[in-house]
């Protein structure tokens, strides 16, 4: 059944086509162009307008502002807002006609250059202005979302256009995300080391979460901490996966255990041990009269949590689902060097959901319907005097290096990599992946 109402509309088919009767008081919606784009080609569309502005503004420019318009000189001259006229100057810089569409000022913007340049450029230059400005009118009215449709489309080729879109649209989502969960982060932090396991048959994680500028916003907002999964019986089982302290106690009977408290704000507040079959949660409770920590440090062991010789070309590592809102989110995994010694990590991001492990990243580039297309900066760290630090993250080097102390691993060898996102997405899974070149699609040794 369509999920769309006829809104007082009756319909029958007359040879072929659908006949749309309006009755009183029916808005009566008419058809535009949208039908021509689909069949067609928008970005042919997109290109060819963005070729005729670039014309006609830099015609204009000239006129006003001699062959090397500057935004300032642009301004004074014909008194054009400052923003405007900058916004001009870079969209005619460009060094492709789809980027130019991303920049350029919207029609009415384009009139209003056009009446204030009209003394100093010809009428010829002046009328192909607002022709072309009319003309990108037309093709706004004629896509399906305007500018925003225009520009998801520009943003497959233009990387200019995308990061800006993305920056503003993630920006706009952790501000909204922050007012409907009542609290967010300025920067989280999580380190994963990869260290070989006791049994020498897999191996085990010591990964160090961390919260800079934790804010609750509403003080009857419940606020989850720390989650961690699993059974008290797990660690007596040969080879399971368990998750314990940094001293390597279990944790079912103090949850608190994983906090480390000399690195995060004193006095820890008292909080509540929630418990969901194998979840765990502490939670900052919805009637507490504590405030959040705004430095909150968190360690945990991952026994048995990988194979040491990989089944597959990609191999899944960790899942992170965001669920504080963070100006910044920094994820570094490091590696023992006796460990995947041609291993190569790799990040993707999916909508929340069952057998994710199963959808490694594509060699061809081609997303499943799950991923979800965010940039992000993927770098390998250089080794040096201070190979932990990260900006913005208080005595990082220190934890680090007390974790390390701690697990028996202050003088292990580390490869490492560093994940970082501004504004990273509420909600959505990024998932750590290790790439082994040396195997084939299906395990075997790369043929």
């Amino acid at each position: 059944m369509s999920d769309e109402s006829t809104g007082g509309q009756s319909s029958e088919p007359r040879g072929g086509a659908r006949v749309i009767r309006p009755t009183r008081g029916a808005r009566v919606i008419r058809p535009t162009a949208a039908g021509e784009l689909s069949r067609g080609d928008l970005r042919l569309r997109i290109e060819a307008t963005g070729r005729d502005l670039r014309r006609a503004i830099t015609s204009v420019l000239e006129a006003v502002a001699g062959p090397r318009p500057r935004p300032t000189r642009v301004a004074r001259a014909i008194g054009l807002d400052k923003s405007l006229a900058s916004r001009l100057v870079r969209s005619v810089r460009t060094t492709s006609d789809t980027d130019l569409m991303h920049l350029v000022p919207s029609p009415g913007g384009l009139h209003i250059f056009a009446e204030l340049a009209r003394r100093h450029a010809d009428p010829a230059s002046i009328e192909h202005l607002r022709a072309g400005a009319d003309r990108f009118a037309e093709l706004l009215d004629a896509v399906p979302g305007g500018r925003a449709s225009i520009d998801a489309q520009i943003a497959e080729s233009s990387r200019v256009a995308l990061e800006k879109r993305e920056h503003i649209a993630k920006q706009a989502s952790f501000k909204a995300m922050s007012f409907l969960l009542g609290h967010f982060c300025d920067v989280l932090s999580t380190s994963l080391f990869l260290v070989p396991g006791a049994n020498g048959k897999r191996v085990d994680g010591i990964e160090i979460h961390r919260r800079m500028g934790l804010r609750r916003m509403r003080p009857s907002t419940p606020l989850a901490l720390l989650s961690f999964w699993g059974e008290a019986s797990d660690a007596v089982k040969e080879n399971a996966i368990s998750f314990e302290t940094v001293d390597g106690a279990s944790g079912a009977s103090d949850p608190t255990g994983f906090l480390l408290r000399d690195y995060s704000t004193q006095p820890l507040p008292d909080l509540d041990v929630v418990r969901d079959g194998d979840m765990t949660t502490l939670v900052l409770g919805a009637n507490s009269a504590g405030q959040a920590p705004t430095q909150l440090t968190s360690v945990f062991r991952i026994r048995n949590g990988w194979a040491v010789q990989p089944e597959a070309r990609f191999q899944s590592l960790r899942g992170y689902v965001l669920h504080t809102p963070c100006r910044e989110v920094i994820r570094d995994v490091y590696i023992a060097e006796s460990l995947f010694s041609d291993a190569t990590p790799q990040v993707s991001f999916v909508l929340p959901g069952p057998r994710v492990a199963m959808r490694p990243p594509r060699p061809d580039g081609q997303r499943h319907f799950t991923e979800v297309d965010l940039t992000s900066s993927l770098e390998q760290l250089p080794p040096g005097p201070h190979p932990y630090d990260i900006p913005g993250v208080l005595n990082q080097s220190a934890v680090v290096r007390h974790v390390l102390e701690r697990t028996g691993h202050g003088m292990t060898r580390f490869r490492g990599w560093r994940f970082a996102m501004t504004y990273p997405i509420t909600l959505i899974e990024m998932i750590w992946w290790l790439m082994h070149p040396s195997l084939g699609p299906d395990g075997g040794p790369q043929g």
